[in-house]
């Protein structure tokens, strides 16, 4: 049998599963945290995801107007930059542009009335064309 020293054993001390774990935290929850200690530090945890930007009509417009009339090279970057956008910004707001879809006013009522009668109005086609295919089905049995 082997001799241990018992002044090594002392030493060298076992530490326990749940001995470390409020102090690995990242939380601050920790007595021995360093945001306790030091109030000034951020707080660098993701908190939610960022909601999805979405611009007005008369943004859009107006951008692609600066946009147009800056004719000095990097013109078109500095406005980009400035405003936080991408190109690809751009040429969807272009292709509204030329589809019309930009000049509507989305607050008009009528306009909001009219979309959802069309909606209601397809959905009813596709309704009686079903209704018929199987009205002519049970002709021929």
């Amino acid at each position: 049998m082997k001799e241990i020293d018992c002044s090594r054993a002392v030493a060298k001390r076992v530490i326990g599963f749940g001995e470390l774990k409020g102090d690995r935290r990242s939380t601050g929850d920790s007595p021995k945290s360093i945001r306790k200690l030091h109030q000034d530090i951020p707080d660098t945890e993701v908190s939610m995801k960022r909601r999805r930007r979405r611009f007005a009509n008369e943004f859009k417009l107006r951008i692609l107007k600066e946009i147009d009339a800056g004719t000095q090279p990097g013109k078109i970057g500095a406005i980009l930059r400035r405003e936080g956008l991408y190109s690809s910004n751009i040429t969807k707001w272009r292709e509204q542009l030329e589809q019309g879809k930009l000049n509507k006013k989305l607050k008009d009522k009528n306009q909001k009335k009219v979309a959802e009668l069309s909606k209601k109005n397809r959905k009813l086609q596709r309704e009686l064309n079903q209704t018929k295919l199987i009205i002519e089905a049970q002709k021929k049995f």
